[in-house]
């Protein structure tokens, strides 16, 4: 699909589809210019329209009008799509409107123009109306071996019009073409099912990133993995029959200088919960319990097209929780790279685990100043908040409020949970340093954390991003189809851009 930016000027579009967004009971008031000129080519149908319901324009509320041939050479159909009202329009709604728009109003459509009221900003917001309409058309179909073709996107332009300057929207707008190709591959790599999206699939897909993108990356093996210590790790995988890696990825657009960054991504291909086994209820969503991993990859793919001045190495473990007659047992005690042991009272709580001997040996190795993980960690988040946000945790405050702030840029929701010292009492173990689970019901978002914390440095600026609710979409909506959502790719890209100064 490619993305084109052009002046609204009605007998100029070349779209056979035409969408307009309208604010909610505004009337003839929405967009007043536009919609008298596309008013004329309906012979006033639609001010009659308007007319007759005032209250047009909530969110996702649609009207689809047909142009006669004689009235438009391209134009064959004009879609009015709500904004709802304008104070509620922030980047998380304005991306749902534009993944509506790619959802709803594409099919059987090649070429498709939008044009928002100037109130709602779109010159500064293009780059999340473009991966928001992308997000709209993306298929996850494709292991089916008949597919309705009359049903699926053909999509090959989508043109976004606007009434100012266009330099630096067309610039917004590639920005959100870039972000939206590797959100698909993130969210193609996520639904994958476990017995094809193997930890070994996964370097793969991580090698081929690096080499189209000039990025360095070494694979650890599991051999090497034991030999380094990362015990923690190991302990995991041994209920697998699948081998263990680690991958470290490297971008450097500061050459001859250290890390600045750190991108950590939980990467479990499938998770049983080991012996503490899950209930078989929706088990098979467990594959996309490497969500976090595919994530930090697909931002990595970004940032080496964006090449920002900022060095950047993610780490990614990659391994399977299965329970087995080698799998670790509940009340193991295993120590990890940083030399601290951990009691295992869980298997089910496998990601932080692993998360642990990554977050120790990137600070061991490329001493970030920064380190954000990202993982889908604990079913406790989706308790807190639901699907609708993700939970952030982390210190100092204003790393964390920077990170707050690239989501809310992104139209992703983060929202902030604590990290009381008192969470910590709840990791006590009488024969280890640390439980790998809280003694005590409760609060399971921040005690996770809470472990994480304990294998990062006090000097380090951290931020742990849970994404367990966000993740995955259980239930079709109206912008949204089920399954991996490529959560979190955008934030840490425009994080990313936050702290290499270019934003």
């Amino acid at each position: 699909m490619k993305v084109t930016v052009n002046k609204f000027n009605l007998d100029k579009i070349t779209a056979d589809t035409l969408v307009v967004g309208c604010w909610q009971e505004q009337g003839k008031k929405a967009t007043p210019s536009v919609l008298g000129q596309v008013d004329l080519m309906t012979d006033g149908v639609i001010g009659r329209y308007f007319e007759k319901d005032e209250k047009f324009g909530k969110l996702f509320e649609s009207g689809t009008f047909h142009i006669p041939p004689k009235k438009h050479k391209k134009i064959e159909k004009v879609v009015l799509v709500g904004l709802g009202k304008a104070e509620k329009l922030d980047n998380v709604k304005l991306k749902q409107v534009a993944a509506y728009i790619g959802k709803q109003h594409t099919k059987g459509v090649r070429r498709l123009a939008i044009y928002l009221p100037e109130e709602t900003k779109v010159s500064d917001r293009v780059d999340i109306v473009v991966y928001g309409f992308a997000s709209g058309i993306f298929d996850p179909g494709h292991h089916k071996t008949e597919r309705n073709e009359n049903g699926k996107s053909k999509m090959e332009n989508l043109g976004i019009l606007v009434d100012g300057d266009i330099a630096k929207v067309r610039e917004k707008a590639d920005l959100g073409l870039v972000i939206s190709e590797s959100i698909h591959k993130v969210r193609e790599v996520v639904n994958l099912p476990a017995n094809v999206c193997t930890p070994e699939y996964m370097v793969k897909f991580a090698q081929k990133i690096a080499t189209e993108n000039k990025l360095k990356i070494e694979v650890f093996s599991e051999k090497q993995v034991n030999q380094m210590g990362m015990n923690l790790m190991a302990a995991v995988a041994k209920g697998s029959e699948e081998d263990l890696y680690f991958v470290v990825m490297e971008y450097q657009g500061l050459p001859r200088q250290g890390f600045s960054l750190a991108l950590v991504g939980k990467g479990i291909t499938f998770d049983s919960g080991g012996i503490s086994i899950k209930p078989g209820e929706n088990m098979e969503w467990m594959k996309m319990d490497m969500a976090g991993a595919a994530s930090v990859f697909g931002a990595m793919e970004i940032i080496s097209r964006l090449r920002p001045k900022i060095n950047v190495v993610a780490a990614v473990p990659l391994t399977e929780n299965l329970p087995s007659g080698r799998a670790s047992k509940p009340g193991d005690v295993v120590k990890g790279l940083s030399g601290k042991t951990v009691e295992i009272i869980n298997t089910d709580a496998e990601g932080r685990l692993v998360l642990a001997d990554a977050l120790t040996y990137i600070q061991k190795n490329s001493k970030p100043d920064w380190i954000v993980d990202v993982a889908t960690l604990t079913g406790a988040v989706v308790v807190s908040l639901g699907t609708w946000a993700s939970g952030v945790l982390g210190r100092p405050q204003n790393f964390v409020d920077l990170v707050k702030e690239a989501g809310n840029t992104s139209g992703e929701r983060l929202w902030q949970l604590p990290l009381y010292d008192e969470f910590r009492d709840q990791l006590k173990s009488y024969i280890a340093d640390i439980s790998n689970l809280s003694t005590v019901k409760g609060g399971g978002v921040s005690t996770g954390a809470k472990f994480l914390e304990e294998f990062v440095d006090e000097k380090v600026n951290w931020a742990h991003l849970d994404i367990a609710g966000t993740a995955w979409e259980e239930n079709e909506k109206p912008y949204q189809t089920k399954g991996a959502t490529g959560v979190m790719v955008a934030t840490l890209v425009n994080l990313v851009m936050r702290l290499a100064g270019e934003k």
